[in-house]
């Protein structure tokens, strides 16, 4: 059965609650990205930046408070790597999320979409009916 870091991406584009609107807005751009974790020196996560906070972003940028710890929101929905594909499933169902950071000892070690877990189901299908028509077609 797949774990959550058999289908997580290692590579994480997180920022620091001392960024800048500014650096944030880049980010997401850049990347085509709808959310960011924001992490301290040692990875753990603080809170994250949802492309909801991002219209307060744009809207308040002329306000003093430039940075990222003014807007994250630290209601955060994280999932162990070892837990299932099935336990990820739920958790981002439940949660109406589009992304789930991975965590290992605290620590963010990739982030799980919609698409990489709908990308996995997808291939389980397929195995289990190639699968199927092995069996099938030996049958006969």
């Amino acid at each position: 059965m797949f774990q959550a870091k058999d289908i997580m991406n290692p590579q994480v584009i997180t920022v620091g609650p001392n960024d800048t609107v500014d650096e944030v807005l880049g980010l997401m751009l850049l990347h085509r990205i709808t959310g960011l974790f924001v992490v301290d020196q040692e990875d753990r996560i603080l809170g994250v930046l949802s492309d909801f906070d991002l219209l307060d972003m744009v809207y308040d940028c002329h306000v003093e408070e430039n940075q990222v710890s003014h807007y994250m929101s630290t209601d955060i929905v994280e999932v162990d790597k070892e837990a299932s594909w099935i336990e990820v499933a739920d958790l981002l169902r439940a949660k109406r999320i589009r992304r789930l950071p991975v965590t290992h000892k605290g620590r963010v070690v990739g982030i799980i979409s919609r698409h990489d877990l709908m990308r996995t189901i997808h291939s389980l299908r397929q195995q289990t009916r190639l699968k199927l028509s092995q069996t099938v077609s030996m049958e006969v």
